[in-house]
């Protein structure tokens, strides 16, 4: 019976949810809003769980002194910060600031050292001396270079490529990922619908 009710439930919530998709049904809305509603409230404690583990398990490095202990340290002083921050000044404009001139930029600096190490990653791979590996530093520069601010016509038409570049080659891997993650999830929503996996036992 333990297995059998938590099998039960989640193949009759999915079922709601999925049915909600074709069928228009003002009870079938509600219920599915509902269930949809309660997984919101789910996530966010889930969130508020790996919140409160992840300051159990630094703080516990850093009293046990384990390999690596002051970057727990930061670790656990910046998401005090931010929790701190979110609680004291919600809804007020001091939070937009806190986005905006601090979260934004750590964002815009980790996504300037991702372009470096994709391009170091291209270097490696061409010393090994393939095709692919020239192809991937060729194309990793000219993409650098066409992102410079500089008023130089070469340097435009390595922007014009470096358009053509992330408009269609890598617009249709992006969508080639996004149309097997698309499928995995539907793969898998599927096996948990005919009980073939059961993580909730």
């Amino acid at each position: 019976m333990k297995r059998l009710l938590p099998a039960f439930a989640a193949l009759f919530a999915g079922l709601i949810v999925l049915l909600d998709f074709f069928l228009d049904n003002p009870l079938l809305d509600a219920a599915a809003s509902f269930l949809l509603e309660g997984a919101i409230i789910i996530g966010a404690f889930a969130m508020i769980l790996g919140l409160a583990n992840l300051l159990w398990v630094h703080e516990r490095r850093i009293r046990r002194r384990e390999k690596g202990w002051p970057t727990s340290v930061i670790i656990l002083l910046a998401a005090l910060a931010s929790l701190l921050v979110g609680l004291l000044t919600w809804q007020r404009p001091v939070l937009g600031w806190f986005y905006r001139y601090l979260l934004f930029p750590l964002e815009a600096g980790a996504g300037a050292l991702l372009a470096f190490a994709v391009v170091g990653t291209a270097v490696r791979v061409w010393r090994l001396g393939t095709w692919e590996g020239a192809a991937l530093l060729a194309v990793g520069v000219v993409v650098l270079l066409g992102s410079l601010p500089l008023d130089n016509p070469y340097f435009y038409s390595l922007a014009v490529i470096r358009d053509w570049i992330v408009s269609v080659p890598t617009l249709a891997a992006v969508r080639g990922i996004l149309l097997g993650v698309a499928l995995g999830v539907v793969a898998t929503g599927l096996r948990l619908l005919l009980w073939v996996d059961r993580p909730y036992e």
